[in-house]
């Protein structure tokens, strides 16, 4: 679903209620002087950039509850802690899921939404792991040069796409962007993955077998590895795993196989040279030479000898 919404009060009772929308588990107190807040939130329901402004001085308290929220002080006074842990505002910083608290003055803040089941399943595709868990080892970029690559990533994505209606409606680059921000924060952020059933355990499962059956059935149309993934529903890192740990093999030398496989099955078939190339090409060998040096490496004989056989 996508989030498109922008808020004003002046009540810190109303405050609350809009952040509720987006933390559901948020209590502002202890306002003191003018209040006015803004809130303008961008993104989908498990990715999503949320810029809050607060006047006075307030204090929030948090329970970010399956989501992993980085933030980034634009402007104010803000002292911020996440699970009993004081943090560093002057740097991208992280609250883990958990309690996590504030008090701020003239705050402006842009925060990054990632709920915890999407950062796992990025993780999992990155790793090639069917399922993971994920352990969080600290709060800030774990180094200046990735500190830099989040804050730029997460101001491109922020003022380029989020900040532009006709940007942020275009879905590809909505999705595609979004995609690229949860990358860059696993990245950034030192967060540890615990692979809780790696792509061995592909073994006995049915996606490797939908692999080689969507390659079988399909392997004289033009296919590629992704569409190879995506028939399979696996990442592609996870395909390769798979292939590789079950069967000790890529996906592009099985596909060479059977190719080879069904290309001597149907020379048996001929009765003269002729028809060689044709019969390499309906199988995805562009190139005659090729063929031959693979063929002759598979069966020990080249083309033309098996036709004549």
């Amino acid at each position: 679903m996508i989030i498109d919404e922008s808020f004003t009060a002046d009540d810190i009772g109303e405050a609350e209620d809009i952040v509720r929308r987006v933390y559901p588990k948020a209590e502002l107190r202890d306002s003191r002087g003018a209040f006015h807040y803004e809130h303008l939130s961008r993104g989908v329901d498990d990715v999503n950039f949320t810029r809050f402004k607060i006047s006075s001085r307030t204090d929030i308290a948090v329970d970010f509850d399956g989501v992993a929220t980085f933030g980034i002080l634009l402007k104010g006074r803000y002292a911020v802690e996440s699970n009993g842990t004081q943090m560093d505002a002057s740097q991208p910083f992280l609250f883990t899921p958990g309690p996590g608290g504030s008090r701020s003055e003239q705050l402006d803040l842009l925060t990054v939404n990632i709920g915890m089941d999407t950062l796992k399943r990025a993780a999992a595709l990155q790793t090639g792991a069917d399922r993971v868990r994920l352990r969080f080892g600290g709060n800030a970029p774990s180094s200046p040069a990735l500190r830099a690559h989040w804050l730029h990533t997460a101001n491109y994505a922020w003022n380029s796409v989020m900040r532009s209606p006709e940007v942020f409606g275009n879905e590809a680059i909505r999705v595609a962007t979004l995609e690229t921000v949860v990358t860059a924060a696993l990245a950034a952020f030192p967060i540890e993955v615990v692979q809780a059933a790696r792509a061995t355990d592909f073994i006995a499962s049915s996606a490797i077998r939908r692999a080689k059956a969507f390659i079988d059935d399909n392997a004289d149309r033009p296919l590629t590895i992704a569409q190879v993934a995506a028939a399979a529903r696996l990442s592609v890192r996870a395909l390769q795993l798979g292939f590789q740990r079950t069967l000790g093999t890529t996906p592009t030398a099985y596909l060479r196989e059977v190719r080879l496989d069904a290309a001597r099955h149907e020379l048996l078939e001929l009765d003269g040279d002729a028809r060689v190339v044709d019969v390499a090409r309906h199988w995805g060998f562009a190139n005659a030479g090729r063929f031959a040096a693979l063929y002759r490496a598979r069966f020990g004989e080249t083309p033309g000898a098996t036709v004549r056989g």
